[in-house]
């Protein structure tokens, strides 16, 4: 059987002492079950609902995109929790918050975005020719 190492303990361990994440690049996640039970359990003793959240905000938003929860909330400041494409409200949003939006070739992050224009931007494969074309097209059949 394949070894894993847990991000928590440190420890390589048998993939099978890992959930399964089908996210994951791995197939697996990336703490192992008994950590993430101890973790579980510590945060349900000693924390608030909200300060587990901002945690878990916190470390998915450092993981995934290299930023913490402080650099993301000033972001929605500086932006006034508004879409920076289309500048609707985050409270107006379809998902009524706003969503990181990066370059997929350099994962530098850019701007937080609704997730209309995040989606859109994500089609149209970050794409500024394809934007172009879409643009005259629209322009085309107005």
């Amino acid at each position: 059987m394949s070894q894993l190492s847990c991000n928590f303990c440190k420890e390589e361990k048998d993939k099978s002492l890992f959930p399964k994440a089908n996210g994951k690049s791995r197939g697996y996640a990336w703490v192992c079950k008994q950590c993430k039970k101890e973790i579980r359990i510590a945060k349900h003793n000693s924390m608030t609902v909200d300060a587990v959240k901002a945690q878990n905000k916190n470390y998915w938003l450092k993981t995934s995109y290299g930023i913490t929860l402080d650099e993301f909330n000033i972001k929605l400041r500086n932006q006034n929790h508004k879409c920076a494409i289309c500048g609707c409200d985050e409270t107006e949003a379809y998902s009524q918050k706003l969503f990181v939006d990066h370059c997929h070739a350099t994962k530098k992050v850019r701007d937080l975005l609704c997730h209309s224009c995040n989606v859109a931007i994500g089609n149209f494969k970050d794409s500024t020719e394809n934007l172009k074309k879409a643009i005259a097209y629209l322009e085309k059949h107005k």
